[in-house]
């Protein structure tokens, strides 16, 4: 209950500090998931999950080259075994440290840390697709999934574009002697709003 509770507080800190970010961009890509699947300590993941992933990133400012970048993305995740598909969705929530090199008219960029992801579905396909629960039972995944981030690429203007490979450490099955652990390869663009006191008020005055 404690470990949930942290969690929780730990995301409600995520979002009000990408809600306060002083740099907000609209995020798009292509993700490809070859997460790691054992039973019975026989490795079988064969190919490729694809699916697309979006969100909002936020990132404050540390000095001129480093900022600390925050977002919430929605990704598809899991694995592809012989047998199986295994797409697990997640909203995710990464904390990266950013670095920039400036070269006047672009920018390359790299960035690396931690990140939490909280399972919204799961299915297991074949002949037949299941849906798959979260919960603490052997038939069911866990919810929460962590692991670490790195990526990098350039920016133009107000346009990022990279790639990022995501490596979970935990094992998100409850089966005996199942392990799977998700991998991801994504590659994305960032499109960053300039006035984010114009683009809020625009929003409000659709409503």
């Amino acid at each position: 209950m404690m470990k949930k509770r942290l969690i929780i507080i730990c995301l409600s800190c995520i979002c009000i500090s990408v809600g306060n970010a002083q740099i907000l961009g609209l995020k798009g890509g292509l993700s490809f998931a070859k997460g790691r699947y054992v039973l019975y300590e026989f490795e079988t993941s064969t190919g490729n999950l694809f699916g697309v992933n979006t969100g909002i990133v936020g990132e404050v400012p540390l000095s001129d080259a480093i900022s600390l970048g925050l977002g919430i993305s929605l990704i598809k995740k899991g694995t592809k075994s012989d047998v199986y598909k295994i797409p697990v969705r997640y909203l995710e929530f990464p904390l990266n440290l950013v670095y920039r090199a400036d070269f006047v008219t672009w920018k390359l960029f790299a960035q690396a840390g931690p990140y939490v992801g909280v399972g919204i579905s799961a299915k297991k396909k074949s002949n037949v697709t299941d849906k798959i629960e979260f919960g603490p039972e052997a038939s069911q995944f866990k919810r929460i999934d962590a692991g670490i981030n790195i990526g990098g690429g350039f920016e133009i203007n107000n346009l990022q574009l990279g790639v990022n490979y995501g490596y979970g450490f935990l094992n998100i099955s409850h089966a005996y002697r199942e392990v799977i652990r998700n991998r991801v390869f994504s590659v994305s663009a960032v499109y960053y709003i300039e006035d984010l006191g114009d683009f809020f008020s625009s929003i409000g005055g659709l409503f």
